[in-house]
């Protein structure tokens, strides 16, 4: 149970939310700023970072009850679950929401005055009430007051957030505009270059997006309605994967010391852009939460992990952390390995013995380059359902010591 509204200031969770839509921008390439108007620029920024206020559904919300232990006399612990007590009844009040649910655990100004016990999750407010001197008019009391603190809670977050909203989208055409200023004079000292440039035969285009997002088209499983990934999709899934790799294997000074979470943005921005935003980060699947999975009419149809470099026996531990992640429907995955260490030939052959020596592995690789290779393993809840694994390594710009 958490105390609403009652964490750090939310100018605190605004202003990070702004410094991420300005490293964003930063992060975007000189083609990608120069070739898109700066309003449809400035409008998937916002849509992307506006933040937004919890709304709630009223005509849904709802009760229900377990029995358990409550308090016998009246208390003002309000974790009362956690007492000794007597049996009884624990009555539960779920309110329904959209919005951002970070905005729960920061505290408004002005602050609510009486801030309320809840259970947050991203779809709904839960409060509690139980006590063996309870009667259902005490409980209804109990409910509404709950309510009506959450509706003031909310109210009083929409003033600090409708304000930022409003200047975050000055602020971000803003920064947008310095931004294509910058990525004009780059091209400008490019083409003042007298002597001739050569093309990269195999330079990524992730900043090309097509005018009209590609649709996902699995084949139905009429057995039970799942859906398998189209061969044709997963391999452009992979290609979009692989040439976001090689911008960062290019673009050293963008991407050294950047994590795991940062560099799985990236990814994401371009299979959003692609798939029509059917990626997501973090998304929970199964037992964990992925680095990156895409569905289908609510099935999962991919899933990846992007991982660092961190040896054999690392390598063995993520190829369990992919497979755990995996429902018994998921057949085609990634992993995506980021290496930071000098001798990269060695990497790439230490991960193909962890991949050749793990318990689920079946057969591979099928080699579609020289560090994209295909490994068929068993799924570990069902050794006769093979999973298709494809293994990307790519050599991370290293930091340089001072």
């Amino acid at each position: 149970m958490a105390l609403l509204f009652s964490g750090a200031d939310v100018q605190v969770a605004l202003k990070n939310v702004q410094g991420n839509a300005e490293s964003e921008i930063a992060s975007f390439s000189d083609d990608y700023v120069l070739g898109h108007p700066i309003e449809d620029l400035a409008d998937s920024v916002y849509d992307k970072f506006a933040v937004k206020t919890p709304v709630l559904d009223k005509d849904n919300i709802g009760s229900d009850w377990v029995d358990g232990y409550v308090p016998e006399y009246r208390t003002p612990n309000p974790d009362f679950d956690q007492q000794p007590g007597v049996k009884g009844r624990i009555y539960s009040l779920h309110v329904p929401y959209t919005g951002d649910e970070y905005l729960f655990h920061y505290m408004p100004l002005p602050p609510p005055p009486n801030p309320a016990h809840a259970t947050v999750s991203k779809t709904e407010v839960v409060f509690t009430a139980g006590g063996a001197w309870h009667t259902s008019e005490s409980i209804n009391q109990q409910f509404d007051a709950n309510l009506a603190t959450l509706e003031d809670g909310i109210a009083r977050v929409a003033k600090n957030v409708t304000p930022f909203n409003a200047a975050l989208r000055d602020v971000i055409v803003a920064r947008l505009a310095h931004r294509i200023e910058i990525a004009k004079k780059t091209r400008q000292t490019t083409q003042g270059l007298k002597y001739p440039l050569r093309r990269l035969a195999n330079a990524p285009e992730t900043f090309k997006l097509p005018e009209k997002p590609k649709q996902l088209t699995p084949k139905p499983v009429k057995v039970d309605k799942s859906y398998i990934l189209d061969e044709v999709d997963y391999q452009n899934i992979l290609k979009i994967c692989e040439s976001m790799s090689l911008v960062m294997e290019r673009s050293p000074s963008v991407f050294i010391g950047v994590g795991e979470e940062h560099i799985r943005v990236h990814y994401l921005v371009q299979l959003n852009g692609q798939y029509q935003g059917e990626a997501t980060g973090e998304t929970f699947n199964h037992i964990g939460d992925t680095d990156i999975l895409i569905r289908h009419e609510n099935k999962n149809v991919f899933v990846a992990e992007c991982k660092f470099w961190g040896g054999y026996e690392a390598m063995k531990k993520t190829v369990d952390q992919l497979l755990g992640y995996t429902t018994w429907r998921d057949t085609r995955t990634a992993l995506i390995i980021f290496n930071r260490n000098l001798d990269f030939t060695n990497v790439i052959s230490e991960a193909q013995r962890a991949m050749k020596d793990h318990q689920h592995y079946k057969s591979g690789p099928t080699n579609e380059s020289e560090t994209r290779l295909r490994y068929i393993f068993s799924h570990p809840e069902d050794k006769q359902r093979d999973i298709i694994v494809t293994l990307l390594l790519y050599n991370m710009p290293r930091p340089v010591k001072p």
